[in-house]
Parts: C-alpha cells; structure tokens; sequence
C-alpha cells in the first residue's frame, strides 16, 4: 500500500491507495501518528484508492476520529469506493463520521 500526505494550510489529507488489511491498517495508523499530533486543524482522509478494507483498518479511522475529537480537530473521510461504503454502512459508522463524496467537499466540510 502507498500512503500520499499532503498539507494545505491548516489541512492535511492522507491518501492511501491498495487494500486496508491488518497489516496495512498498522502503516496506516503509524502514517497518522505526526499528523495527528502536529498543529493541523482538519484531517481528511481520501479513501478513492481503497477498495477493500477490513475491521483493523475501520479501527484505524475510529481511533484517528476520537484523537480528532479529543484535540478539535476535523476527521473528515472521502471518496468512498462501494466495497468500503457498505462496510461502513453496515456497521452503522456513516452516522459518526462525516463523510463526503470527493477531497474538495471534504476540504470545505
């Protein structure tokens, strides 16, 4: 899996392309890390890359969303693949997080 980080102003957006498993949702929680404890005001992260991921990876995001919170930060997510879209929406996660069609919507949200 490739993981792109861009920083715009106060935005960062992380973007990893391949599929989420166990052991890639590991590379992806260690590439949030800095950016969770850095000074940015929004993280959005651009799943248009993704077209699978597992639970390890949902845990991921849960967790990058609860830092997000407990240091009012913005988590935003987008480009939602369909395959991810129903996993998400299955487990009831699209009423927690805010989800957005494309990285432009998601940098105005």
């Amino acid at each position: 899996m490739n993981i792109q980080v861009e920083v715009l102003d106060l935005s960062t957006i992380v973007t990893p392309e391949g599929d989420i498993d166990t052991m890639e949702s590991t590379r992806l929680r260690e590439a949030l890390k800095p950016i969770l404890a850095s000074e940015t005001h929004r993280l959005v992260v651009d799943l248009s890359g993704v077209k699978y991921m597992d639970s390890s990876g949902i845990a991921t995001l849960i967790e990058a969303l609860q830092i997000c919170k407990q240091k009012s930060k913005q988590f935003v997510i987008c480009g939602l693949q369909d395959g991810v879209r129903s996993i998400i929406e299955l487990a009831r996660l699209d009423t927690i997080f805010v989800i957005k069609t494309n990285r432009e919507e998601a940098l105005i949200a």
